[in-house]
């Protein structure tokens, strides 16, 4: 590995090393904070940059005692939107200029092109390895939408020590899409490790709600933008209700989609239909999933959807959309069901399959949701660092 670093001088002393993560979304989601928070927990030492659009983004802040080095930085304006290359030469000054990256052993770059762009420059000036996690938006926005940038995102994955995806679809999606060198190059060097959820969701503090009522009660938990295709999910239920009797229970909102979904539910035509509006308290959403029977999220696009895995750990099935999310984790016919998002009339005949056995299945869904727990993925990512960092030396 080479040792020299900018902002650094030869003769200083190394530290433990530290891993750099890159990652352009970490104000926005609280995964990234878990994520770290967790490795934090088990000795893993961590600095976090973040290039961002806003001022509101650059103001956030850890909300309890860290050692981990932040650096949010406002540097972001809309024209890198469409000046990429700008937008990468701009960040990779501003990191450098930010960061002592004498005594950073691995960079953790979270998105192929935004943040892989970024790690690939660093491992060319200052010789520092990286690893890059493959998400949504590098799949479905860039590689359909920036086809000019397709040679970058290619020497993005053959210089990464480790590809990292979210779901096992996802890592067959991309390999599907490569051509054949390079295949066989990411075949050999990509994992799927999930997101996870927190200890607190897979503590049972009550029974299970009972099962065994004739109200079949169905719940969707997110933001209400387009891409979670909730107008579909309300005409798959209006066909369930023609049959029997159907609750089904809107939580979230917000998104490029939220008035349409306020609009249809004004209309009078889904009667069925409660909007709960957001539930910030983690303690009244575990009670709100354990008075429902499944949960139904059949999106367009998505990378992971950790709702599915809460929902499992409060002994919910779960219906989601083939090639998203969670799809290649779970044998359909077991604790799920698949489905075409763009058909309501599939969405019913699998949701009414699920509901015929889910009495059966309760504690096979929490048991599932076990797998995800955040402190077993954290531990999966400090062997990662660690077989990274030794491959490098």
């Amino acid at each position: 590995m080479t040792l020299l670093r900018s902002c650094s001088s030869k003769t200083q002393k190394r530290n433990e090393p530290k891993v750099l993560h890159i990652c352009s979304d970490f104000p926005n989601h609280n995964i990234y904070t878990q994520l770290v928070t967790h490795l934090e927990d088990i000795n893993v030492f961590q600095i976090v940059y973040a290039a961002v659009r806003t001022k509101a983004e650059a103001a956030w802040k850890a909300t309890a005692p860290t050692n981990i080095e932040f650096h949010l930085r406002y540097i972001l304006r809309p024209h890198h939107r469409l000046f990429f290359r700008t937008k990468i030469r701009k960040v990779v000054q501003d990191l450098c200029s930010q960061v002592d990256l004498f005594n950073v052993g691995l960079i953790h770059a979270h998105f192929l092109y935004s943040d892989g762009a970024v790690a690939l420059q660093l491992k060319k000036k200052y010789g520092i390895p990286y690893i890059v996690a493959v998400r949504n938006t590098d799949i479905n926005y860039f590689k359909r939408y920036r086809p000019d940038l397709s040679w970058l995102a290619d020497e993005v994955l053959m210089e990464a020590g480790l590809v990292i995806f979210l779901s096992p679809v996802y890592r067959l999606n991309l390999l599907a899409r490569l051509r054949t060198r390079l295949f066989m190059l990411l075949d050999k060097k990509s994992i799927v490790v999930p997101n996870g959820i927190n200890s607190e969701w897979l503590i049972s503090t009550q029974p299970r709600y009972d099962l065994s009522g004739d109200v079949l009660r169905l719940i969707y938990v997110g933001n209400f933008s387009k891409n979670k295709n909730i107008p579909v999910i309300l005409k798959a239920v209006s066909i369930l209700a023609a049959k029997q009797t159907v609750q089904l229970t809107l939580v979230g909102g917000g998104g490029n989609g939220h008035r349409e979904v306020q609009q249809l539910l004004s209309s009078g035509k889904y009667d069925f239909a409660t909007y709960l509006g957001r539930v910030e308290s983690r303690q009244r959403l575990r009670a709100i999933y354990r008075e429902n029977d499944l949960f139904v999220m059949p999106s367009f696009e998505e990378t992971f959807g950790v709702v599915y895995i809460e929902a499992l750990s409060q002994g919910l099935p779960i219906v989601y959309s083939r090639g998203q999310g969670v799809d290649g984790y779970f044998v359909p016919g077991t604790i799920c069901e698949v489905v075409d998002p763009r058909n309501p009339s599939d969405i019913a005949r699998k949701i009414e399959i699920l509901a015929n056995r889910r009495q059966d299945i309760a504690q096979e869904c929490m048991i599932q949701a076990r797998r995800f727990e955040w402190c077993k993925i954290a531990k999966t990512y400090r062997g990662i660092y660690t077989s990274a960092m030794m491959a490098d030396l």
